[in-house]
């Protein structure tokens, strides 16, 4: 690989090696059936040209094969409780201990604990590469939460951030409260997203009916927590399946966890992840939390992995997406914002195949977080130069 001049502006990279999912259409192939090496050209910050090639370029930056991807997306953190490892350890293992052990360190919880925090794990996600991030914010209450208006001061060092409203199932039972919640996030500036916390334990099929309608009224996409579980009394995934294919939703759906569906047959969640993949609606993937809290017990050997069905989910034509979840909190003790150990993860959890050039869609994907067609083509001539 040749380095290019530091005083010199960065006009394009040759011979770079990207992967197949996001090259056009009818991009030429080796022998072996690998894609053949590309060259991008940059002009103000975009891309100004995509061509194969096999031989470097003069004047253009020569990776030499090196394995190129777009700009790493993160789908899903939570900014307002990264890094309280220290302070908030949790007494039991499992889902439920770790939320008890959350609510004791609210406490804490000022403005500028907030802010310290957040901003670290913003400047680490961005050093890995992260050009996207979307981050959970609890609410506890109807009213915004300090730290939902904390994190969007942020400094976001470059990143696109996507503040979404983790609204415990329970506030939307009430139609007129369900509005009020729908409306401040509405009102509460760009990216932002309505979300809440499904669970068995707290189910609530009209609370469900109310989040859905609000966030349709108010035009908010919505980013789920749902059925975060091995379970098989699970209701969530079960109901939103059969309440799109009634009344489809206008905007676009994010369901995260998604664990019960592993607990279930596959004759059960077939015709769910056909709803899913019907109405647009992205699986995210959670495999470092969900290894470490479901089946958990302290003293005893998990018997399950606790991540949700992805080879079965891309095989009905749900998009798919690998998110880092918790990190360094009660929820999970390590982690690093880099979506690139997280897709480790998925590969030895979820057993992934041709890691490059299909499932490193998993960290990229802006389109499967978005579902804006806009942002379908990373490498597309007049895309963000982000590489």
């Amino acid at each position: 690989m040749t380095f290019p001049s530091s005083c010199a502006p960065l006009v394009g990279i040759s011979r770079a090696r990207l992967p197949a999912w996001a090259l056009p259409d009818g991009w030429p192939t080796r022998a072996n059936g690998e894609p053949l090496l590309a060259d991008l050209a940059f002009r103000d910050g975009r891309i100004a040209a995509l061509t194969p090639t096999d031989q470097p370029t003069p004047g253009l930056w020569d990776l030499a094969g090196a394995l190129t991807l777009p700009g790493l997306v993160e789908p899903h953190a939570h900014l307002d409780k990264t890094f309280t490892i220290e302070r908030c350890r949790p007494a039991q293992a499992g889902l439920l201990a770790a939320i008890h052990a959350m609510h004791e360190d609210r406490r804490h919880w000022t403005r500028a604990d907030i802010q310290r925090r957040a901003s670290a794990a913003l400047a680490r996600a961005a050093a890995n590469g992260v050009t996207h991030l979307r981050s959970h914010v609890d609410w506890f209450t109807a009213d915004a939460p300090d730290a939902w208006q904390e994190i969007a001061r942020l400094d976001t060092v470059g990143i696109t951030l996507e503040r979404v409203a983790l609204v415990p199932l329970p506030l939307f039972r009430e139609p007129a409260q369900a509005e009020a919640i729908a409306r401040t996030v509405a009102n509460s500036g760009e990216r932002c997203l309505l979300g809440g916390f499904i669970h068995s334990s707290n189910w609530d099929a009209a609370a469900m009916e109310n989040l859905l309608c609000s966030a349709a009224r108010w035009d908010l996409d919505l980013d789920l927590h749902i059925d975060e579980e091995l379970s098989e009394v699970s209701q969530g995934l079960t109901w939103l399946a059969d309440h799109l294919s009634r009344h489809p939703f206008p905007g676009h759906i994010c369901c995260s966890h998604g664990c019960a569906l592993a607990a279930g047959s596959d004759e059960q969640a077939a015709p769910i992840l056909r709803q899913l993949a019907a109405h647009g609606v992205t699986l995210i993937a959670l495999p470092m939390t969900n290894l470490l809290l479901q089946d958990a017990t302290f003293g005893r050997t998990p018997r399950q992995r606790g991540i949700t069905l992805l080879h079965e989910a891309q095989a009905a034509g749900v998009a798919t997406l690998l998110g880092c979840d918790n990190v360094q909190d009660a929820f999970c003790p390590a982690g690093s914002y880099d979506p690139l150990d997280t897709l480790a993860c998925g590969l030895f959890s979820a057993q992934l195949s041709d890691l490059f050039d299909r499932q490193s869609r998993l960290i990229c994907d802006r389109a499967a977080l978005t579902g804006s067609p806009a942002d379908a083509a990373p490498f597309a001539v007049g895309a963000a130069a982000s590489v």
